[in-house]
């Protein structure tokens, strides 16, 4: 990875954690470019923690590759920040059963892949604000997570 990206994932990653705590959740991070979440949000009895994945754009969102295996994708919660290298961030938090309805597979018309070697994408337009396809519910819904008072 390079130092460019990392900078923006750390970027997304403590803008959301800040977000988060502004909300009044408990904000744990894990340990960068490891596999799964990259931070937990626990309410302020522990009764309710949510594994969150952040992609991270540090302009204009971007398609973000889910990869080959959809058994890989377990984390409940994501949350896409686009223009994060701005002073004005745009968070979408969206469920991981979202995605999965709304994810596309390459085609293979272009890279000529066999099926098996074919990625998942979930399309930028999805949380690009004023698209025609953005998720307007779940910009800055930190509340679809649940109660954080629990």
């Amino acid at each position: 990875m390079s130092n460019d990206r990392q900078l923006t994932g750390n970027i997304g990653v403590y803008h959301v954690a800040r977000e988060l705590s502004r909300h009044g959740w408990n904000v744990m991070l894990t340990v960068r470019n490891a596999r799964g979440a990259d931070l937990y949000a626990a309410s302020s009895s522990e009764r309710l923690v949510c594994p969150i994945q952040v992609k991270a754009h540090s302009a204009r969102p971007q398609d973000v590759n889910l990869g080959l295996h959809l058994e890989a994708l377990v984390t409940p919660w994501w949350v896409f920040v686009g223009f994060v290298a701005t002073s004005e961030p745009v968070c979408y938090v969206i469920g991981l059963e979202e995605i999965r309805e709304r994810m596309a597979r390459d085609p293979g018309t272009r890279s000529g892949k066999a099926e098996h070697e074919r990625a998942y994408w979930f399309d930028r337009r999805h949380y690009t604000p004023g698209s025609d396809r953005e998720m307007s519910h779940a910009r800055e819904a930190w509340d679809r997570l649940g109660d954080c008072r629990l």
